[in-house]
């Protein structure tokens, strides 16, 4: 029996909030509700648990707060609790220098590189800890590459009540960009992107704080889905086809949930065909969804991925795949990769035609689109949205007091801080000699 989602079910009505509520908690999987309110997972099947708005009480405002605009359709039920931290309203505009240049006339870019630390993923951190603020959560504990970690630990530094301890691949380490403080701990791990996880989720799991939950935490969807929102209202029809560069692909399944629901509230006439692409260095889920399989096999498995683009080098997508592969599959869109030199190509044409200087990851989705009207997948005229999801951070700072550990911390017990934690405020100073704590 192969996956499926329920999302049509549940944005249809199925599902309802609670008298007074902004929204209910339901899994996209099997459409039961979760135990409780920072529940990720479905307890009966593992599935994705993600917010359910009552469309009939949506009513979107104006404003230069995204957070404010979009609140009816966010998980977040009291104004009171958003914490914006400047992101969202980034331009959206028709590159038709890059359009003529690769036949693809009806090209419209969103440049999330606008954005406060140059990535989509501060759309995580304001609507995360939004959502952290209004469950009272003090403390929490994260995977990532670079981007998810920058824009939360920077939001962590510029309000007050949160600590999260982040744990990071160390090859990853120059992709961290933000000061030392003592509300953020920065764990770098001698693995991947994989190991840091699973190193992430033990710490939280014997410190009892909050694991962030990565794709599965449903503030970093929705958070996510209003780049598309943003994009949708500013054109005048619908794309016909939807490109983003994925690693777990948690903001292509948050643009497919919004798709739905301003399908729902007249706002969209018709679905995009959504496509995801990945670099072919590091690509299982294209992999995978060229031969047509279901799920992430060990031989789609990429161990210790290398790669241009290093903010989607995730090797083993095996829990986000089938999510990713249904919406694709189910809006007649693909999952596809593109090779370093068509990202390169796409870089800086982009840059020479449209002004624009992207992240590898960002000209990875756009080469995607670039390679489909070439091969004659991609039709001359259609309308074509691509989500250019960051660009660089040269010069910005790194964290220089971190904690080295090997793929197997801890393996026993923790507290918060780790072992040989600097006080708060301190220093950067050498002398220091160990792997559980080393100054870098």
């Amino acid at each position: 029996m192969g996956f499926n989602l329920c999302y049509e079910q549940l944005i249809g009505g199925s599902v309802t909030a609670s008298e007074g509520a902004q929204f209910a908690l339901a899994c996209v999987v099997c459409g039961r509700a979760p135990g409780r309110l920072l529940a990720n997972r479905c307890g009966d099947c593992g599935g994705a648990i993600d917010a359910i708005h009552p469309l009939e009480n949506v009513s979107l405002s104006s404003g230069d707060n995204p957070i404010q605009r979009y609140f009816d359709l966010l998980p977040v039920r009291d104004r009171g609790n958003v914490i914006w931290l400047g992101d969202g309203d980034t331009p959206c505009f028709r590159a038709e220098g890059f359009g003529h240049r690769t036949g693809i006339p009806g090209l419209v870019l969103k440049d999330e590189s606008a954005n406060p630390t140059r990535s989509t993923k501060d759309r995580i951190a304001s609507v995360g800890l939004s959502r952290f603020a209004e469950l009272g959560v003090k403390r929490f504990v994260m995977a990532s590459t670079g981007n998810s970690s920058t824009a939360y630990a920077r939001g962590v530094q510029s309000v007050t009540g949160f600590e999260m301890a982040l744990f990071c691949g160390v090859r990853f380490r120059h992709r961290l960009n933000y000061p030392d403080h003592s509300a953020v701990t920065t764990y770098l791990v001698e693995g991947d992107f994989v190991a840091a996880g699973q190193a992430a989720r033990r710490f939280a799991e014997r410190t009892g704080a909050l694991s962030e939950g990565g794709f599965f935490n449903l503030a970093r969807r929705e958070g996510l889905k209003l780049a598309y929102l943003e994009a949708f209202d500013w054109m005048a029809d619908p794309p016909d086809y939807v490109f983003q560069a994925v690693s777990s692909g948690m903001g292509l399944l948050g643009a497919y949930k919004g798709a739905l629901e301003y399908q729902r509230l007249g706002r969209l006439s018709r679905l995009p065909r959504f496509v995801a692409v990945q670099q072919s260095s590091c690509a299982p889920m294209a992999h995978a969804y060229g031969e047509g399989a279901e799920e992430i096999a060990p031989r789609h498995v990429v161990h210790d991925p290398r790669g241009l683009a290093e903010a989607i080098l995730r090797g083993n997508p095996g829990q986000t795949y089938p999510y990713i592969r249904y919406l694709c599959h189910s809006t007649g869109g693909r999952i596809m990769a593109v090779d370093d030199d068509e990202i390169r190509r796409a870089r800086a044409l982009l840059e020479d035609t449209e002004g624009v200087a992207v992240c590898h990851a960002s000209a990875t989705a756009l080469a995607g689109a670039v390679r489909m009207r070439r091969e004659g997948a991609l039709p001359e005229d259609a309308s074509v949205l691509v989500n250019l999801t960051g660009g660089e951070r040269i010069g910005w700072p790194v964290p220089t007091r971190c904690h080295v550990v090997d793929a197997e911390f801890p393996s026993g017990p923790v507290e918060w801080g780790g072992p040989g934690a600097p006080p708060a405020g301190a220093a950067p100073a050498g002398g220091q000699e160990g792997r559980d704590t080393c100054v870098l």
